[in-house]
């Protein structure tokens, strides 16, 4: 896929440290900053396209396992945001989740092609007070496919929210994630830049919400390249530091291989 670069004042970047932590970069962004000529899931393919040397495979692989999920995404009639995950923080969440795991000895390590397994029952005997001899029998569903894409969509939104328009509704919006209406808020701050006032982004978060409006109980990551407008999306790269599902995801697959237990 072709890129083309939008160019309004001058781009730099310095890198501080080694290349993994990329969320210590300092840059002077252009308002307009890059046009990507495919879908938003193209981009996350096209690795020769990707700022900062960053992969997005783990992405894809939820969006390609999820049924339905890649064609609902690839519509022509609906624009998306998408902040885009890293690999990084992927791994950064398996590692601890499966050091949870191994220090409350719950199992083997996981990896997410595990998680994306089929829904399951599972029969569970609980003992009957009024009949011990005939337990009562309890069946139990569990789809950890269905909650990675619930973890996932928190970072995918309907609709057009570039960083122009987070500024312009008071810097801060409370946004529901795509399909599940999950409530996140992403914060954009605008700095002098060039001397002309309101330019440039101070800085940009997405954060977890946890069901209130106390933000002191929120969970924030930080965006370290905004706007990259695709096709049908308008991609924010966030930092390889981030914990995919914030502080969900050991919650969500801990018990994993111990649902009879």
């Amino acid at each position: 896929m072709n890129k083309s670069a939008i160019i309004i004042g001058v781009i730099t970047l310095v890198l501080f440290g080694a290349c993994r932590d990329y969320e210590s970069v300092a840059y002077t962004q252009p308002v307009e900053v890059e046009k990507y000529d495919g879908t938003f899931l193209e981009y996350l393919s096209d690795e020769a396209s990707h700022l900062f040397n960053q992969k997005y495979d783990s992405m894809l692989v939820i969006i390609n396992a999820v049924p339905g999920l890649k064609e609902q995404l690839e519509k022509d009639d609906e624009y998306f945001t998408v902040f885009a995950v890293p690999n990084e923080c992927f791994e950064y969440s398996f590692d601890q989740l499966n050091t949870y795991r191994e220090q409350k000895k719950q199992g083997k390590a996981l990896f997410l092609k595990e998680l994306l397994i089929e829904p399951f029952d599972v029969e569970i005997e609980i003992p009957n007070k009024d009949d011990p001899e005939n337990p009562i029998i309890e069946i139990r569903h569990y789809d950890y496919r269905a909650c990675v894409d619930t973890l996932l969509c928190r970072y995918i939104f309907t609709g057009k929210y570039d960083t122009k328009k987070i500024i312009e509704a008071q810097e801060s919006l409370s946004l529901e994630s795509y399909k599940y209406k999950y409530q996140m808020n992403v914060s954009c701050t605008r700095q002098t830049a060039s001397g002309i006032v309101g330019e440039g982004v101070r800085s940009f978060t997405l954060s977890d919400m946890n069901n209130s409006q106390l933000k002191d109980l929120w969970k924030s990551t930080n965006v370290v390249w905004h706007d990259i407008y695709t096709r049908n999306a308008v991609i924010h790269l966030l930092t390889n530091q981030h914990n995919f599902g914030y502080d969900k995801f050991i919650n969500y697959f801990k018990d994993y291989g111990n649902e009879k237990k």
